[in-house]
């Protein structure tokens, strides 16, 4: 900076000297930083089914895709755009950025269509087996790998690509998304998006905002020398390696009755500890817990005890806690964790282990929390070492993803998914992830359909027999498969 300053004249250093300062800050203050996990360097991978009229033309439906996506694109350019690493320097192991389509490569092949006729289930028959993950190949409907796995790509790495998998009857539409840029709430905003522009409806200026907005300045990072939320636990311990599962894991839906949500309620409120203000996501990641741990301590692995402690996060958007709006696609996304002994969370009142969810889930959801999670992100020099949620083993812990707040508002019909994806696709009939690598000990909560609310489960595939077999679980449970 010194340099500039003999050059400018000391008549115009007063003007300029502010300006330095504001940027000076503005770099301690304002960075994109909150997904980088090597972890997340990967895609979310989901699904959509939808039921076609026996005249319907594929060629018309992929020219609504095509129409759709551009129109998306243009609007919200970033979409059309690549991931890219930019190095740090010695000791810096650099961050991922959203960056332009680069001009000297071929443009980028949003929407890719599949003949899969002969080579996935008719839609008729994935509904009546109740779409479960095993008819949901995910080698033939994804265009390439899901997280945990890396995505392979060769070239520059799109943030988003579709995949229109027509069946006999049917369309299954795979979305991929890159974790670095789009979190799940964003996915769902996408998708709404998306269902807008096929409905020939126009996306209001408020959401283009949103879609548009400078990701470095959604969580302002906390100026040096005020009180920071220690965030230590997110760095790779000394030796640390990742455990193996006991057993191979699989992915597997449930599904849970939105009438047996009362019945879940009152299964806690028989407890003898004093009724406090839990939610029906509390009752059932404690209600998940609960059953997954009894039958791992059931299992008897060597070393397990019932003093064995098991971790359990839950993924916080954490757009509210920062006045985001939910109409934000990027990444907002934090966690809680809770720890308790195995034999505790097996043999407390259901109440008490949700009481013990709400409370550190409460304590974290706040601005001050989620700014002092990106502010130790920015801070830390060689992101290649952190665990995203921090060390993991999937014998013991397990970790949520809800995209439904509340039971309640199932109950009452709304869901975050739009209802209507235009006249050509109408409503879909499934919401559902690819069958891919699972990601072991995760649990994921999906918007209700057909009066039930999907929950998927990526566990060893004894824990899953155990599951199906235990007398509580199936109580509440539907296995799909």
């Amino acid at each position: 900076m010194g340099s500039i300053v003999p050059e400018i004249g000391p008549e115009k250093v007063k003007l300029q000297v502010p300006k330095v300062q504001e940027e000076l800050a503005n770099s301690e203050l304002f960075q994109d930083v909150v997904s980088q996990f090597p972890f997340l360097n990967g895609f979310t991978q989901v699904v959509l089914g939808f039921q076609l009229a026996p005249d319907t033309s594929r060629g018309v439906v992929t020219a609504a895709f095509w129409d759709a996506v551009g129109k998306l694109t243009a609007q919200i350019p970033w979409l059309g755009g690549q991931v890219v690493h930019v190095p740090g320097g010695p000791g810096n192991s650099g961050v991922f950025r959203p960056a332009p389509w680069p001009t000297d490569f071929p443009a980028n092949e949003i929407v890719r269509v599949k003949d899969c006729n002969d080579l996935v289930p008719s839609m008729a028959q994935i509904l009546r087996a109740g779409a479960p993950i095993g008819m949901l190949d995910g080698k033939t409907l994804a265009p390439w790998p899901a997280l945990p796995q890396h995505h392979g790509i060769v070239g520059p790495v799109p943030i988003i690509a579709l995949q229109l998998n027509f069946i006999q009857d049917g369309l299954i539409l795979n979305m991929g998304f890159h974790h670095i840029c789009i979190d799940g709430t964003g996915i769902l905003q996408f998708t709404r998006l998306l269902a807008t522009v096929l409905n020939g409806d126009k996306i209001s200026a408020a959401e283009l905002e949103q879609a548009n907005r400078d990701r470095s300045r959604v969580v302002p990072l906390i100026p040096l020398g005020e009180p920071v939320k220690d965030h230590s636990h997110l760095r790779r311990p000394p030796g640390f390696i990742q455990p193996t599962p006991a057993s191979p894991p699989k992915w597997c839906y449930f599904k849970l009755p939105v009438s047996a949500v009362p019945m879940l309620r009152k299964l806690a409120s028989s407890s003898s500890t004093p009724p406090v203000l839990l939610s029906e996501n509390d009752l059932l990641c404690a209600f998940c817990w609960q059953r997954i741990s009894a039958v791992r301590l059931a299992r008897g692995l060597p070393g397990f005890t019932p003093n064995t402690v098991s971790k359990f996060s839950r993924t916080i958007d954490g757009r509210a806690a920062v006045g985001v709006p939910f109409s934000y696609i990027g990444h907002c996304v934090y966690h809680a964790t809770t720890r308790l002994p195995l034999g505790q969370v097996v043999s407390a009142p259901l109440s008490t282990v949700a009481q013990a969810l709400r409370r550190d889930l409460s304590a974290v959801n706040t601005e001050w929390a989620v700014r002092s999670y990106a502010t130790f992100l920015a801070r830390e020099p060689d992101k290649s070492s952190l665990l995203y949620g921090g060390a993991h083993n999937p014998n013991t812990d397990l970790g949520v993803t809800s995209s439904v707040s509340s039971m309640g508002d199932a109950q009452e019909g709304t869901s975050a998914v739009p209802k209507s994806f235009g006249p050509l696709l109408g409503s879909f009939r499934f919401f559902r992830r690819p069958n891919l690598p699972p990601i072991p000990g995760s649990i994921t909560i999906s918007p209700v359909e057909n009066g039930a609310v999907p929950i998927l489960v990526g566990l060893p595939v004894e824990d899953l027999e155990g599951l199906k077999k235990d007398s509580l679980w199936r109580q509440y449970m539907r296995h799909v498969g």
